[in-house]
């Protein structure tokens, strides 16, 4: 066996140069990797010792080929199988992600809804890999990852034909095996059953089932215990049921546990439909929300507008990226917003804010200008749909969702809260928009019935679908993790029933988004035809409860009031008066605390922005930036940390706050140190908030010299990047725990002033070359 390293960042495999260590165990590690013969990035499985005696390149081929056929988009695409310097690699397609042991490591447990999700997209993968003759042998958290999606995919396949040694596995992190397997028989699929059965434990527990030092002690009990959901644990209403689905995954008798991945499955989506339906017992809604939920797992996400895209692309390449126009492009394309809120709620981003963003500017400086560069372009298009009636159907869905959002972000009375106003706006339409897309039959029957009975479109979807576009929209959001606040806004006052005055803030933003969405169905539906007088009284109401006139919302829709709008019916004689009669509403008003005439940060960037243009050196311009972050957020500590290219450590330069230089000469790290949490954001160029660093599943994982000498309870850091590598950061922290509080505005403003500073560094950079 050769003695190639294959526990430090950059050393080479053979034709592979290894860059990150992902997750390793006793029988292999991951890595981010790249072929240096084709400059191509993977994502590579390493064996630590052959996984069985012999193996040349061609039998170490044989054995993987049915794993390499598989092809599901809730598996790890293995590509190729290789021997490298006499390791036994697997060569799999890369995707940005984190393995679950991770990230059960980071937070414990998962919410049960979405645990239940991941375990139901591992089945959606073992059913496949049954399908295919194949199990896969030891499902466990080192073997599922969840990408930036929120996607299970799984991997770390057991090769065909290896026995499984019980007595060499780690079982102090837990023991994931069959107790059938630990008895020395072979894996089938409902060994693999009990493997989700042990990996549902640990999400709803935040413990494996069974963990001991001792190999032997663990096997004894796997085999002679029942295994059982503590007490405490899935005992909040309607959960019994679920507690008894994982029970029966994990009895140890084989016959006694559901007898393939599809029965486990199925016995999951049976319970998780009524739970995302409120508890509903309707059949026909709990059907339609399978087959959208299926639909939505094979098809993937809503076609994007090319136009957007390209548009998104153009802004995320420019030299000087301006994230507010970056965002306005964002939400101008209705599968985009989705998309994005989707991913940055997924468990992927949740120690960074996950399962709490509800607008398009937080969720690109989370994600950051790059990546959603390239996630725009990998996603389906609305122009490369077949059928040309379907695709004029969803554009006029989009259209529609747009004009909604433009007219409450008008009627919005705080430019700050426009933003979240234009997605309530299109978020109340997001049951709608997916049953087009992906139900595009019953949207017809709707439709059709809607005209034909004169109801309501809500009223006709209840009888198509079971349920109406609203329930099933917030069903959906519910399974992508979107916070409750977004949810709540989802929620609009149906026709008849009262418009209340907003006393929250969430309620101005359902309001404001559902009077967007009366009048854009109104211009809709009665372009060609007076305006109804139950429309006009519905409006009377939300104008009422928003303070202001009835008039001003159809100015905000950029058009004068229908003919209808002008007049007053009277219901007994029919006859027809001015409404210029009414009494003016109450005049409400939106306070937010985010409100303020010049954000101290934005002064900040037009300073900097001027600086740069009369040519200032370095120490002014970055002297703007520290002092406003300082100041504006109460930091204990700033500090600007530069590569020192000679020694290739990274030192804090200028620090501003209570510390002083001294202070900052502590503050030093190594460029290439998979190890140290700084160095491998630095390397990734990945924007971090920390916002409790004392958080025990955290804290350990913080390298020695900042636990020592820096030890902030919470902070931020924001990699600058000189065009070919990061070269600076911008770093700031505070004396509390979730003492760094970022609005949206923040967020992107903080972004903004980091790719301005970002040009004296590609300016040094080009000036070397």
């Amino acid at each position: 066996m050769s003695t190639v390293d294959t526990e430090t960042p950059n050393a080479s495999l053979g034709r592979y140069q290894l860059v990150r260590l992902m997750t390793s165990d006793v029988d292999s590690a991951w890595w981010q990797a790249r072929d240096v013969t084709t400059e191509r990035d993977w994502l590579l499985q390493v064996w630590q010792q052959l996984p069985l005696p012999g193996l040349t390149p061609a039998t170490w081929r044989e054995v993987t080929r049915a794993q390499c056929a598989l092809s599901h988009p809730n598996i790890v695409q293995a590509v190729e199988a290789r021997i490298e310097a006499d390791r036994a690699v697997l060569v799999c397609a890369p995707f940005a992600g984190m393995v679950l042991s991770q990230w059960l490591a980071d937070h414990e447990t998962m919410p049960v809804r979405q645990a239940v999700l991941v375990a139901i997209g591992v089945l959606d993968a073992l059913v496949h890999v049954h399908e295919a003759g194949m199990v896969h042998g030891r499902v466990r958290p080192d073997a599922v990852w969840l990408d930036i999606t929120g996607r299970a995919l799984l991997g770390a396949f057991e090769p065909a034909g290896r026995s499984i040694d019980p007595l060499r596995l780690n079982t102090a992190r837990g023991l994931y095996l069959a107790p059938e397997v630990a008895a020395g028989m072979r894996a089938d699929a409902r060994s693999d059953v009990h493997g989700v059965g042990l990996l549902l434990y640990a999400l709803l527990v935040g413990r494996p089932a069974v963990a001991d030092a001792q190999p032997r002690r663990a096997l004894q009990r796997l085999q002679t215990e029942d295994l059982s959901v503590p007490a405490g644990v899935l005992d909040q209403p309607g959960e019994a049921g679920l507690r008894s689905i994982v029970h029966a995954a994990l009895a140890r008798d084989p016959r006694q546990r559901p007898q393939s991945a599809q029965a486990l499955r199925q016995a999951l989506q049976d319970w998780l439909t009524p739970a995302l339906l409120d508890g509903s017992g309707d059949t026909l809604a709990q059907r339609t929300l399978q087959r959208l939920l299926a639909s939505l797992a094979q098809r993937g996400d809503l076609p994007v507008q090319a136009e957007s895209v390209r548009r998104v692309r153009r802004l995320a390449g420019a030299e000087a990226v301006n994230l507010d126009e970056i965002a306005r492009a964002v939400l101008d394309d209705v599968a985009l917003v989705h998309k994005l809120l989707r991913m940055t709620n997924a468990a992927y981003f949740s120690s960074v804010g996950g399962g709490s963003i509800t607008t398009v500017s937080r969720c690109i400086a989370l994600l950051g200008v790059q990546a959603l560069r390239d996630m725009a372009g990998t996603l389906p298009q609305l122009e490369d749909l077949r059928d040309s009636a379907q695709r004029e159907a969803l554009a006029d869905e989009y259209a529609r969702c747009r004009m909604a959002g433009r007219v409450a972000a008008r009627l919005c009375p705080t430019q700050i809260a426009e933003e979240e106003s234009y997605i309530a706006a299109l978020m109340q339409n997001l049951g709608r928009v997916l049953v087009q897309h992906h139900l595009p039959d019953e949207a017809a029957q709707v439709r059709q019935l809607a005209r034909s009975q004169g109801q309501s479109e809500e009223q006709a979807a209840q009888a198509v679908l079971g349920l109406s576009y609203e329930d099933l929209g917030v069903a959906v959001g519910r399974t992508w993790g979107l916070p409750e606040e977004l949810l709540r806004v989802m929620r609009v006052p149906q026709p008849g029933s009262p418009v209340r005055m907003p006393q929250r803030r969430s309620d101005w933003f359902r309001l404001l988004g559902g009077v967007g969405n009366v009048v854009a169905g109104t211009r809709k539906r009665d372009a060609a035809r007076e305006v109804s007088d139950q429309t006009l009284r519905w409006l009377d109401q939300y104008a009422a409860a928003l303070g202001v006139q009835a008039q001003d919302i159809w100015e905000a829709a950029g058009t004068a009031a229908p003919p209808a709008a002008a007049m007053r019916r009277d219901p007994a004689s029919g006859t027809a008066t001015l409404r210029s009669g009414l009494e003016p509403p109450v005049k409400a008003s939106l306070t937010t605390a985010d409100v303020s005439p010049v954000h101290p940060l934005s002064a900040a960037l037009a300073q900097l922005r001027s600086a740069l243009r009369r040519g200032e050196g370095r120490e002014a311009c970055v002297d703007i930036v520290g002092q406003a972050v300082w100041r504006h957020f109460g930091c204990r500590c700033v500090a600007l940390i530069e590569l020192e290219p000679t020694s290739g450590w990274f030192q804090a330069r200028k620090v501003w706050g209570q510390f002083d230089t001294a202070w900052g000469a502590q503050f030093r790290f190594p460029r290439d140190d998979a190890a140290d949490a700084f160095s491998a954001l630095c390397a990734k160029g990945a924007d971090s908030l920390i916002r409790d660093a004392t958080a025990p599943g955290l804290a350990a994982k913080l390298p020695a010299w900042f636990r020592a000498h820096v030890a902030a309870p919470a902070f931020m850091l924001l990699p600058i990047s000189d065009g070919q590598q990061t070269a600076a950061a911008l770093y700031a922290d505070h004396a509390q725990p979730n003492g760094l509080r970022l609005s949206d505005r923040d967020l992107s403003l903080m972004r903004s002033l980091r790719d301005e500073l970002r040009k004296l560094y590609v300016a040094v950079q080009r000036t070397k070359a």
